[in-house]
């Protein structure tokens, strides 16, 4: 038989066994409860929250009420993942908290705290400011550039290649080659109404330099090689100009046949019809409404006519017709005048009267 004292605690175990198992459910569980302003301390009534458990898959929602605030109860101890979301059901931001065994744990959402913190951590991050750095570049790049391109529609052209020298340092990637292209064209303009000559020369120098650099960067830019081949006959290189013209061509089939006519103008100035007449003649099968070049296509031709013992124009197929369809193109155009002297010219009429072409 127990003694006393055996039986004694044993009732003592009973009774603490049995007192064990009356715990009421919650006092096993935790909670979550806070209050949500915005900007300036502004209320953030009926927002929702979505508490989340970190250990495990489970989540549930919970809505502020009019004073902005919330409680949540019942919450297993554990890490959860608190989100404030926005009125588009968007996130905002997260808090992440222990809920523990009893009251409920504090998490107060201050939109406007946050937003300061973030600002703030944000500001000391280098990737950051190196942005901001990059951005205010970029800002005044853009107001470098449309200074330069302002004086440039002014025809001032030694003040506008001086605005995209300043900008040419802070330039980058893509923007480099814009930056070295507009300067090429601005010190050729420069260089076309400089009055004297070294200032000219020294003008088309600089222009000559920055094409060259900007077509090691982008060297299958036509646009580029057709500017470079203006610069050279401006500079008295037809050679140059017509290898340049030949590149542009190549590389943009679409606007050959402006190209092509700039080689044959080089050509005409020159003398050389044969190749005048050959590039022109690309032009017109390129571009058939290309009324200029079918009227330098006929002085081409007209260089080649032959003449008979009595003086009468034998003229090299297709000069007529050239002129004709120039007139048919541009019947008040500003050749209009010539081409109808040439086809009289060629009836047996009047003499002619030559101006060079210019190029596009």
């Amino acid at each position: 038989m127990a003694s006393f004292w055996t039986r004694r605690m044993m009732g003592v175990a009973i009774v603490f066994a049995t007192f064990l198992t009356c715990i009421p459910a919650f006092a096993q569980t935790g909670g979550l409860t806070g209050r949500c302003t915005g900007q300036g301390g502004a209320v953030l009534a009926g927002y929702t929250l979505q508490i989340e458990r970190v250990e495990i898959k489970w989540s549930s929602k919970v809505k502020t009420n009019k004073k902005g605030e919330f409680t949540y109860i019942g919450l297993a101890p554990g890490q959860y993942k608190i989100t404030l979301l926005g009125p588009d059901g968007k996130p905002m931001y997260y808090i992440e908290k222990r809920v523990g065994i009893g009251d409920p744990t504090e998490v107060n959402f201050d939109m406007g705290q946050a937003m300061e913190e973030a600002k703030k951590t944000q500001a000391a991050n280098p990737e950051y400011q190196k942005a901001v750095a990059e951005q205010k570049e970029t800002a005044n790049l853009k107001t470098m550039f449309d200074q330069g391109r302002a004086l440039y529609a002014q025809k001032q052209y030694t003040d506008a290649a001086a605005t995209f020298e300043k900008a040419l340092p802070i330039a980058k990637d893509k923007n480099i080659p814009i930056i070295l292209g507009q300067l090429a064209d601005t010190w050729a303009k420069a260089g076309g109404i400089e009055t004297n000559p070294d200032t000219r020369k020294e003008d088309q120098a600089k222009s000559l330099d920055y094409y060259n650099k900007v077509l090691a960067l982008t060297p299958d830019d036509a646009t580029l090689h057709n500017n470079l081949g203006n610069l050279y006959a401006e500079m008295g290189k037809p050679t140059d100009a017509a290898a340049e013209f030949k590149k542009a061509a190549d590389l943009d089939p679409t606007h050959a046949s402006g190209y092509y006519y700039n080689l044959g103008a080089i050509m005409v100035n020159k003398g050389q019809m044969d190749e005048a007449a050959v590039a022109l003649k690309k032009a017109t099968d390129i571009d058939p409404t290309n009324a200029t070049a079918w009227y330098w296509y006929g002085m081409a031709l007209m260089g080649k006519a032959d003449y008979r013992a009595d003086g009468t124009v034998v003229p090299a197929p297709g000069t007529i017709e050239a002129f004709q369809t120039y007139l048919k193109l541009a019947p008040t155009g500003p050749w209009a005048a010539q081409a109808q002297a040439s086809i009289d010219s060629l009836q047996g009429k009047a003499s002619l009267e030559y101006k060079a072409p210019k190029k596009k």
